[in-house]
């Protein structure tokens, strides 16, 4: 690949950066880019920011890996917008406003009071948070390691450290429009990588005729995963993207209630964009990886492997929007965690955040390093390292954002006992399951289901506590 991108991209951080520097004044702007998304810029943002190295390297990768079965993560796309703007964007939209709130966990404080409740989520988001920043190093070292024939982690820092560079900079204010133009970038690219890979293996029945005859097991729905697998992962992916905070986050920058009206269309049509690389370019790159047709050790490999036979402009326009890809997600991650770190936490434990944008600048470049750390470090394949992030998000928050911010008898109580219940079976369950029967339940989902009964049980159990706990506007 020649220099050329890689300058372009560079100068245009560089320019974000500066932008973004100099239009970020306050909290509102730094983590709510000022409230200004409208319908179009939140939707492309929001899914530029969920759909990541996890889609374009570890989406294909699973595809190499277990074939067919590995669509139950995808299935659920046609409705997760509608799904989304339904069940939590109006009650996120309504309490941004009536509290001013700018973050997740500031949602949850609002509703069910200070202390504990905003400490929970705050924690959730920063756990999750890294281990999903992971997956985008992670994603963009095995794809440089490939694409230029260094080591891996060259790639990872330099796209990393631009990507801290104008989130530090200027947070939201510069995220949201780099997201938006990531997400067009995504789209695009996906639709055309799918067809040239497609086309590549001869098309989709001669590449299926291929596979068919190499490992027959890959079309088997249940490869490798079971039925209780392949419904969890189902349920996961669908439900899960009403926890999901990069997500989230979005309905908290628009500029008023009307906005949904317009989102899930815009969300669902970029995400079936995005996705048909999962398909496309994991079944023709499959097929010409077990024809002999595509040098990749792993299948983590399969599509970088792929890409490399690319002409040279082509190629580089699939770098481009896997770099688009693992950037944006780490934009609204990055920011989210400084959020947690240097807002939520300190309010929550009855301190005053600290003032300025020093603080979450350097912890945006702090949670930078970490998440560089553990991505090089883990030798998890790369879409089970996503699946463990979302399944965090989802152990912790899903029962509280989806449940509690719609019951009205939901307490206090039971969403402390739900964001603690929540993480603690996922996490006995992602270390204790294997070799067991245990193997079946899917963790995220498994702590999600228990968090609610928590949740549930407790408010039903003690109706007594104050299930809205009066929050003053935020500052």
């Amino acid at each position: 690949m020649t220099v050329g991108p890689l300058v372009a991209a560079v100068a245009a951080c560089i320019l974000l950066a500066a932008w973004g520097w100099t239009r970020t004044r306050d909290d509102e702007g730094f983590f709510a880019a000022s409230r200004s998304a409208g319908p179009v810029l939140a939707g492309l943002g929001g899914t530029a920011a969920g759909l990541s190295a996890f889609v374009f390297v570890g989406g294909p990768g699973l595809m190499a890996s277990l074939g067919i079965a590995s669509l139950w993560i995808v299935l659920s796309a046609p409705i997760t917008g509608a799904l989304q703007c339904w069940a939590v964007g109006e009650p996120l939209t309504r309490l941004a406003r009536t509290h001013g709130c700018l973050t997740i966990p500031g949602v949850v404080a609002s509703r069910f009071g200070e202390g504990a409740p905003r400490a929970l989520a705050a924690l959730a988001i920063v756990a999750g948070g890294v281990a999903t920043l992971a997956v985008q190093v992670k994603g963009i070292a095995i794809l440089g390691g490939v694409l230029t024939g260094r080591p891996g982690w060259v790639s990872a820092v330099v796209l990393v450290a631009l990507t801290a560079t104008y989130t530090a900079a200027g947070g939201m204010r510069s995220g949201l429009l780099a997201e938006a133009f990531q997400g067009l970038l995504m789209g695009s690219a996906a639709l055309l990588l799918a067809g040239v890979a497609l086309g590549r293996a001869g098309g989709p029945q001669a590449a299926l005729a291929t596979v068919a005859t190499l490992r027959t097991e890959l079309l088997d729905p249940f490869n490798g995963i079971g039925v209780a697998g392949a419904v969890g992962w189902l349920l996961l992916f669908g439900l899960g993207t009403c926890a999901q905070p990069h997500y989230l986050q979005k309905f908290l920058l628009l500029r008023g209630p009307d906005s949904l009206r317009w989102m899930p269309a815009v969300m669902t049509v970029a995400l079936l964009a995005v996705l048909t690389v999962w398909f496309g370019v994991g079944l023709g790159a499959t097929a010409l990886w077990l024809d002999g047709g595509l040098n990749a050790s792993v299948p983590d490999e399969v599509a970088p492997a792929l890409l490399r036979t690319l002409p040279p402009a082509l190629m580089a326009l699939a770098a481009a929007a896997i770099g688009a890809a693992v950037m944006s997600t780490a934009t609204s991650l990055l920011n989210l965690v400084a959020a947690a770190l240097t807002r939520d936490l300190p309010r929550a434990m009855g301190r005053g955040e600290a003032s300025g944008l020093l603080a979450p600048r350097l912890a945006t470049v702090g949670t930078a390093l970490a998440a560089l750390g553990l991505g090089l470090s883990s030798n998890r394949p790369l879409a089970l390292l996503g699946v463990l992030g979302w399944g965090m998000f989802t152990a912790a928050l899903l029962p509280v954002i989806v449940l509690g911010l719609n019951w009205e008898g939901a307490t206090g109580t039971g969403a402390v006992a739900a964001m603690l219940v929540g993480p603690a079976v996922q996490v006995a369950l992602e270390l204790g399951s294997r070799g067991s029967a245990l193997r079946a339940l899917e963790p995220g989902l498994a702590g999600a289901a228990m968090g609610t009964l928590a949740l549930v049980g407790l408010s039903l159990a003690r109706p007594g506590r104050s299930s809205v706990t009066p929050v003053e506007v935020e500052p």
